[in-house]
């Protein structure tokens, strides 16, 4: 029989091992039999000990590496000579494509027999990643690369029991005119949020995701998990604004998303999900000025991720209600007689197709608002109407963090907020729904950008223009916008970021057209290098100017007589 040389390593091994336990056995026994000294016996057997277990630790070693050879020689054995390359099979559609990148990811742990927990845990995470959103800026800025190890520990004390995830923002400032910080932004639209953000503000989020006994077992046909998958999902926030710094009562705690979804239900459709609740729904954003221009958000039920042709297909009916004074014109409500509104919408998408190089979503929504009748019995007019949307992303084209994201939208009557909820007015006597008649509509363009051009230079951008048609012989309105936030690194934690904002109204709803610029600096301290490496320490200094028709509308009390303001502060910023 012919002895294969990659065995003779541990032969040798074991003969040696055998020779030197056999002499030193001996010497022991005669050390045992002749010798009067006790110690010398003890030490003999200690040393025999030693011997024994640095020689079986290196079988134990080469037993390994012979088994990696053997299974090497195998799959060399078993893979055919290089062929031309060719279109890759279709996927097994009785599995979810996150199924499949788990079963294919633990392909060589398979080769070394894995066991039913191995598979699970991988086939749980990747099926956990499925219910994550893909739409919000911060998440398309997550890196789990980088997060593996912390995701890793979290795991190992929760047990894989429950994901926690969430987002703070807290610190402190002064304005110059003696008060607290003040925001500076016009009436009605977005404000520029570095060094302008006057508020301690957090979210927690919690989400624990259901298997059916048996769900991972390796004796599955279709590599996956079998049966239906849930995931329950709760996000509590709070809000304490520096005007009342550090107040119980004027420290609000929320509960914006409650809300469960269903899996792995429908045959050849695995990744579809059935939901309801109230949640986060498929939300685009910007993240330097902090606007949500599709936020469908608000509490329903639907589908999502159908998979259908090159895209996936998902509907929702979602809905909102509010309390207010009916609003016909400047001057007219009265705050104390208040009537119910109520706002249902109907929202299909098409996402996940490939569009100009990126991903394309678009969007058609239905909405009808009602009104219930105050105490003088006046009613405000029934409404309906629709949106169309388009929503255009490309990511990592750049840098891994890199993000391109442009829209248009277009909608009339109550569909024109582009949210589950209502236009809203504020004037000097309080915040009230604005009636949305038929005849009204809204025009909406954005574009943002981040990137990295440099080693040493990160950029985001912020683009917007809007266009508003109210109806009912109000005057309409347009709104432009644009901003910068550069950030020099200069090195892997320390970084100087400058934003730059201007918006411009016409025809607020004071009557008035003006515009607010808007210019911090932020020196920084951050885990990272990059635009959103997090958490970022920094100072700032924030400069605002205003021009004289928005006199009273900015900055509140303490800038009612003034055109611009000054102020200073600190801040940190996470999530994860």
């Amino acid at each position: 029989m012919t002895i294969e040389p990659r065995n003779r390593d541990l032969i040798t091994v074991k003969l040696v091992s055998g020779t030197l336990l056999a002499i030193l056995s001996f010497l022991l026994l005669q050390t045992q039999g002749f010798a009067q000294d006790e110690d010398l016996a003890k030490e003999l057997r200690m040393e025999l000990d030693e011997i024994r277990n640095a020689y079986e630790t290196r079988i134990d070693q080469l037993e390994a590496r012979i088994k990696e050879l053997e299974t090497k020689s195998t799959e060399s054995a078993a893979t055919p000579a290089p062929a031309p390359k060719q279109a890759p099979a279709k996927p097994n559609r009785s599995t979810s494509p996150s199924m499949q990148a788990a079963a294919s990811s633990n392909v060589d742990d398979e080769r070394d027999d894995p066991t039913d927990e191995d598979l699970s845990h991988e086939l749980a995470q990747q099926t956990r990643e499925s219910f994550r959103s893909n739409t919000e800026t911060r998440e398309l800025s997550r890196r789990p690369d980088v997060e593996k190890a912390l995701n890793e520990r979290i795991e190992d004390v929760l047990n894989n029991y429950i994901d926690i995830t969430g987002y703070f923002r807290a610190g402190y400032g002064r304005g110059d005119n003696g008060g607290p910080q003040r925001a500076f932004g016009l009436p009605g639209v977005s404000k520029y949020r570095l060094g302008n953000e006057t508020e301690n503000y957090g979210e927690l989020a919690f989400s624990k995701t259901f298997f059916q006994p048996g769900a991972f077992s390796l004796s599955n046909p279709s590599g996956g998990i079998s049966g239906p998958v849930a995931q329950m999902n709760a996000r509590m926030s709070f809000f304490n604004p520096y005007d009342n710094y550090g107040s119980a009562n004027d420290t609000e705690i929320a509960l914006p998303e409650l809300w469960a979804s269903v899996g792995n239900v429908i045959p050849g459709r695995p990744d579809a999900k059935f939901w309801a609740g109230s949640r986060f729904y498929r939300r685009h954003d910007i993240h330097i000025n902090d606007y949500y221009f599709w936020d469908m958000s608000g509490g329903g039920a639907g589908i999502e991720d159908f998979e259908l042709g090159a895209g996936k297909l998902a509907f929702a009916w979602i809905g909102d209600g509010a309390e207010s004074a009916i609003y016909d014109r400047v001057g007219t409500p009265d705050p104390l007689n208040i009537a119910g509104f109520s706002k249902t919408n109907f929202d299909l998408r098409y996402y996940d197709w490939a569009l100009l190089g990126g991903k394309g979503e678009v969007g058609l929504t239905y909405s009808i608002a009602d009104s219930g009748v105050d105490s003088a019995g006046v009613k405000a007019e029934n409404s309906e109407g629709f949106a169309l949307s388009l929503v255009r992303t490309k990511e990592g084209f750049y840098d891994p963090e890199s993000i391109h994201k442009t829209s248009l939208q277009v909608a009339t009557g109550p569909a024109k907020t582009f949210t589950s909820g209502f236009d809203t007015f504020t004037d000097a006597t309080g915040t009230y729904i604005r009636p949305d008649p038929n005849e009204s509509w809204r025009f909406r363009a954005t574009d943002h950008w981040v990137v990295k051009p440099w080693e040493c230079v990160s950029l985001g951008t912020a683009f917007v223009y809007q266009y508003t048609d109210f109806g009912s012989d109000l005057p309409e309105q347009h709104w432009l916008s644009g901003g910068v936030r550069p950030i020099w690194h200069f090195n892997e934690w320390a970084s100087l970021a400058f934003e730059g904002g201007f918006d411009w109204i016409s025809n607020s709803p004071n009557g008035n057209s003006g515009s607010l610029g808007k210019i911090t600096i932020a020196p920084q301290v951050a885990l990272g290098d990059q635009f959103f490496s997090r958490p970022v320490l920094r100072a700032f200094i924030t400069y605002a100017f205003w021009n004289d028709g928005m006199q009273g509308t900015v900055g509140g009390p303490d800038y009612l007589n003034e055109t611009s303001g000054l102020s200073w502060g600190v801040q940190m910023e996470s999530w994860w």
